[in-house]
């Protein structure tokens, strides 16, 4: 019996909308190359740039892990090119993971998710530039962008 392709490779030009926030989530993206904003709307404001999104990162997993509509908007900064993992992969890797790091993801996400919205709140008309906004990879202490996906788990989402 023939295996599933688990990654899909996209390819979004500059300007090009991956997803919008709202959205049932359905797919988790992997940036190979260029970038993707990922960007928020908070009531009538304009949209506010949460973070920039490089090679190496993930993106799009939160409504995978918790079931929630995609909580902002992934639109290609430049040429940009994602590893695409569908819905069905991505819930097979979260079976084969410890409930309580799953219980913890979670709590994680709903707080992520409570700390984007304040921050854009909170910014109201101010322009807010990208490296302003801590990404888990580049707080200090915590390495840079490119450790945000050690070569164990990117080597998990590989095409098999």
């Amino acid at each position: 019996m023939r295996k599933a392709k688990v990654l899909d490779r996209r390819v979004y030009r500059e300007g090009q909308v991956i997803f919008r926030e709202g959205e049932q989530s359905w797919a988790a993206f992997l940036v190979e190359s260029g970038s993707v904003d990922i960007i928020k709307r908070a009531g009538g404001t304009a949209p506010r740039l949460l973070a920039t999104i490089g090679a190496g990162d993930l993106f799009g997993e939160m409504g995978l892990i918790d079931g929630s509509p995609r909580s902002a908007t992934a639109q290609a900064a430049e040429m940009t090119v994602v590893q695409v993992i569908n819905e069905r992969e991505f819930h097979r890797l979260l079976t084969t993971a410890e409930p309580g790091l799953v219980a913890l993801l979670k709590v994680l996400l709903r707080r992520l998710r409570a700390t984007n919205q304040a921050l854009v709140e909170e910014r109201g008309d101010e322009v807010v530039p990208a490296e302003a906004i801590p990404c888990p990879g580049t707080m200090p202490g915590h390495g840079d962008r490119s450790a945000a996906l050690d070569s164990h788990s990117v080597s998990a989402l590989r095409p098999v």
